[in-house]
């Protein structure tokens, strides 16, 4: 491979050498060509020189160039490098050469290799130095001082006849010294040196007062390239010099012209176009380059704005006859086609007075764009702001108005209804409908307020959400029972169901959700008429983010829709449509407002669509983090064939689905009729269902009739699930004795199914399964309560509704005393604390942090439970935080108060 190299290295007439890179750079070969450039023969070459130290014996400084530029190379790991320099030949003489090196590894060496290829660049060596030699002729003619110093070692290497003068001292005898030593005086590169401001393209400009040679010199620097080493060059003239003169008038013409805040130009007076000068900032002013001023505008005012020309030329005509200057505005039309407004001071030169007899207008512009652009976006935002000031007033004053009807009617019936209760007191029944009426307008009265406070939070920007694991057939329930009386009242018709939900626990505030349900079913119930029909249908779409699940919510209804010119109002607060049909429906106008904005915050969006007279549709989509608890179908139910039957052809497609998901085999008919044929037909083929799905509502053959034919043909072989929409009370005994085993309420979300039909593994038959009985709360009678609550009336009725609970209350009446009676009190006494918070002496959470920090062990174990009407996520947090287990709002719900309770001592 070596002879190859060699032979091809030769072909190419290139001189190459392989050093051994030891201290020596000792030789290992070199080709014909090397030898040759030497002037040597090889065997003279290799007796009289085995290293190339040897060879280069009188050129130490080059030996060392070569040497410390391959060991550098070596030390940052870099392979290869260039340098320059000279190599000695036989005949005494030497020649420039550029040796590119490449440095190797070889195994049979200890030290590494350097292979050399060199070429000749004498040629090109010697007419740079003879350029250089006419620069420095030029130099040394220049009329002011030069010097060139060495940027890393200020060495001193040229300096001008004119330098020689100004110094007093030979060339030989400051050339190689220190610049700031033969200039300056002094020991130490001088604190002022302006190398690091210099650039190979463009000159640096400064003044500098020198006290050695006791005058100031104007001085220009740059970097320059002087025989292969980065240096500075100097081009200076002192304050007796005709040239420092004159660049001083020049700068101080410069300076005046700087300090116009514009642009500067003189136009020719003959023709009111043609540009003779301009100074300052006028390109960037009107927005061209010099080169596109000179040959796109050809040095021509055409960049005046053609709207403006006229009036600008009529007021240059005019200041020419009077005289006088003007200012004016106008715009201009930049290269790129921006727009710009100037205010351009003009005056009028006449060919008398002018220096060269040229007449002439001197125009000075200043771009005052942003300025007015400014201006009149303020005008706007104070139209916009009055425009929103009345909009609100307005909206304030129509909520107002709505608020005091909104609010005198439950108060009124309030007060009417505890009237006529105190005058009836003889007549239980009568105080009864009394209570009873009060409670509903109280909770109506609630549920007013709560809007009010809620949409103050939100605006305020001081609510938050608090996620937590929601479970969405527990929240869907929740809002069926909600929603039952108001349904049932009306007699509409409700319906829930269910697409493809594969993930039924998510990661969302369980609270502000359900109360987005139920402000848009309330609303849906508000609006449709009686005998209507509402619906809420819950899906999951596909989600791009494999972390959250893509959920939409529709809720449909029959009701009395909107005209489409206010359905973009509808999420404003205060806003209710102008319909003689709803006046006497009431509402604060605030409950879609905070539903738009709950929904917002989800990072998720709300669409509306409704036809008058058809109804309307409301659709959420909202993205959750979802929880890794997939239903896990029991072994035994795999491969069974499940049999739906309803009319809506939806709910039997999802249900399906989702059957097959959990590994069972799903089946859907349309009708009773159908049905019955389907299950005598997998009985013939003896692959019966394992079980039967089957809706109690249905066209032509309802629920019952299917179940009674069923029966009748295969006895009670087959279980038999009935599907209602929320509540089979009323059903319940008729279909139990027809021979249904189990209910099932809509919607039907696959762990619901799953956990109806892992009822039928161990017992092919089972009685009813009827709803679980309303549990009581066991435990709770005979434990002890520390309250504390302030207000006597408050303290009162929360006392009364624990008590008649069968609980022992020890009311206090500030966080102080509470703090008091639980360190007196034996340990374990009291089996929890309500707690209020805004409390005179000592408020709520002083007195929980006073209590946990008792040394005691029940201090730290018994359950604080924050009862207080600050009902919003930060109080919540805040409670926590100072060691509070749980939040009750007020005014109190006694059944979510018992649950809590319960929760908590239970």
């Amino acid at each position: 491979m070596e002879g190859y190299r060699d032979t091809f290295t030769d072909t190419l007439g290139i001189s190459a050498s392989k050093y051994r890179l030891d201290k020596e750079l000792t030789l290992l070969c070199a080709n014909e060509y090397f030898y040759q450039s030497t002037g040597y023969t090889a065997s003279e070459y290799q007796t009289l020189f085995p290293s190339l130290s040897q060879y280069y014996e009188r050129h130490r400084k080059e030996f060392r160039k070569i040497k410390d530029t391959a060991f550098a190379a070596l030390e940052s790991g870099e392979k290869t490098f260039t340098l320059d320099c000279r190599m000695p030949r036989k005949d005494n003489d030497s020649r420039w050469v550029r040796m590119a090196g490449t440095i190797t590894r070889d195994p049979s060496n200890e030290y590494p290799v350097l292979l050399a290829v060199y070429t000749d660049i004498h040629d090109i060596i010697s007419a740079r130095e003879e350029k250089t030699r006419y620069f420095e002729w030029m130099m040394d003619e220049y009329v002011g001082n030069v010097y060139i110093s060495d940027m890393d070692t200020y060495e001193l290497l040229f300096v001008n006849t004119v330098a020689c003068e100004t110094l007093q001292a030979r060339s030989e005898s400051i050339l190689g010294r220190k610049c700031y030593e033969v200039i300056q005086g002094r020991t130490s590169p001088c604190p002022f040196c302006t190398n690091d401001r210099l650039q190979e393209d463009a000159f640096y400009r400064w003044e500098f007062d020198n006290p050695v040679l006791q005058r100031t010199f104007m001085i220009k620097n740059r970097i320059v390239n002087w025989k292969g080493r980065r240096a500075r060059i100097e081009l200076s003239h002192d304050m007796y010099s005709t040239e420092y003169k004159l660049a001083k008038k020049d700068r101080e013409r410069e300076s005046l012209l700087r300090t116009i805040p514009g642009g500067f130009v003189r136009i020719d007076a003959r023709d009111c176009q043609s540009i003779l000068w301009y100074g300052a900032e006028f390109l960037q002013v009107i927005g061209y380059t010099k080169e596109q001023l000179e040959k796109e505008l050809h040095y021509r005012c055409t960049y005046i704005h053609p709207e403006d020309k006229s009036r600008v030329t009529a007021v240059m005509q005019k200041i020419r006859e009077t005289g006088e200057s003007a200012v004016i505005e106008a715009r201009v039309i930049s290269h790129h086609g921006e727009i710009k407004i100037l205010t351009m001071t003009l005056c009028y030169i006449s060919g008398e007075d002018s220096w060269d007899g040229i007449p002439s207008y001197y125009r000075v512009g200043i771009d005052v764009t942003r300025e007015r652009e400014e201006q009149e976006r303020q005008r706007r935002a104070l139209e916009d702001a009055y425009r929103t000031a009345q909009v609100a007033s307005s909206a304030k004053t129509n909520f107002l108005s709505s608020m005091s009807h909104d609010i005198r009617t439950p108060m009124n019936a309030i007060m009417g209804m505890a009237a006529i209760a105190q005058a009836s007191l003889g007549s239980p029944e009568k105080v009864h409908d009394c209570l009873n009426k009060i409670n509903v307008s109280s909770r109506h009265l609630l549920s007013l307020i709560n809007e009010v406070l809620d949409m103050s939070k939100i605006e305020s920007g001081k609510i938050d959400l608090m996620p937590e694991e929601v479970n969405l057939p527990e929240l869907t329930q929740n809002v069926a029972d909600m929603c039952k009386p108001l349904i049932a009242e009306k007699q509409l018709e409700f319906q829930i169901s269910v697409g493809q939900v594969r993930h039924e626990k998510i990661i969302a505030d369980g609270d502000r959700l359900q109360q987005v349900f139920m402000n848009l079913l309330s609303n849906a119930i508000k609006y449709t008429p009686d005998g209507g029909k509402i619906s809420l249908f819950i899906n999951e779409l596909p989600s791009l983010n494999p972390q959250k699940a893509q959920f939409e919510f529709i809720i449909r209804d029959n009701g009395i829709g909107m005209e489409s010119d206010y359905i973009p109002h509808i999420f404003e607060p205060f806003s209710r449509a102008e319909d003689s049909r709803i006046s006497k429906i009431q509402g604060t106008g605030l409950g879609m407002a905070i539903t738009e904005n709950i929904v917002r915050m989800m990072n998720g969006s709300i669409d509306v669509k409704s036809q008058p007279g058809e109804g309307s549709q409301f659709t959420v989509s909202v993205q959750f983090a979802w929880i890794n608890e997939e239903e896990v179908c029991d072994k035994e139910l795999e491969g069974l064939p499940v049999l739906v039957v309803d009319d809506d052809e939806v709910v039997c497609e999802n249900a399906t689905a989702l059957l097959n998901e959990l590994g069972m085999r799903g089946y859907w008919v349309l009708s009773g009729l159908e049905a019955v044929e389907s299950v005598a037909r997998a009985h013939d083929r003896q692959d019966d269902y394992f079980a039967v799905i089957l809706d109690w509502q249905m066209p032509k053959m309802d629920g019952l009739e299917t179940l009674k034919a069923i029966r009748e043909q295969l006895g009670d072989h087959v279980p038999i699930i009935i599907i209602s929409a929320y509540d089979y009370s009323n059903i319940e005994d008729e279909f139990v004795r027809a021979g249904a085993d189990a209910f099932i309420s809509k919607p039907l979300f696959k762990s619901k199914m799953l956990h109806v039909l892992q009822l039928f593994l161990s017992t092919s038959h089972q009685d009813s399964l009827d709803v679980p009985a309303e549990v009581n709360h066991p435990g709770l009678p005979g434990k002890h309560i520390l309250l504390a609550e302030d207000n006597d009336l408050n303290r009162e009725i929360a006392t009364e509704l624990l008590e008649m609970r069968g609980l022992t209350v020890d009311a206090v009446e500030n966080g102080l005393h509470a703090a008091d009676a639980f360190r007196t009190s034996p340990p374990g006494y009291y089996a929890a604390v309500l707690m209020d918070i805004q409390m005179p002496e000592m408020d709520g959470y002083t007195a929980t942090k006073t209590i946990r920090s008792m040394k005691r062990k029940d201090a730290h174990t018994i359950p604080i439970l924050a009862l207080t009407a600050n009902a919003f996520v930060a109080d919540v947090g805040k409670a926590r935080s100072v060691g509070m287990n749980d939040h009750i709002a007020k005014p109190i719900d006694v059944e979510q108060l018992m649950h809590v309770l319960q929760k908590w001592i239970g």
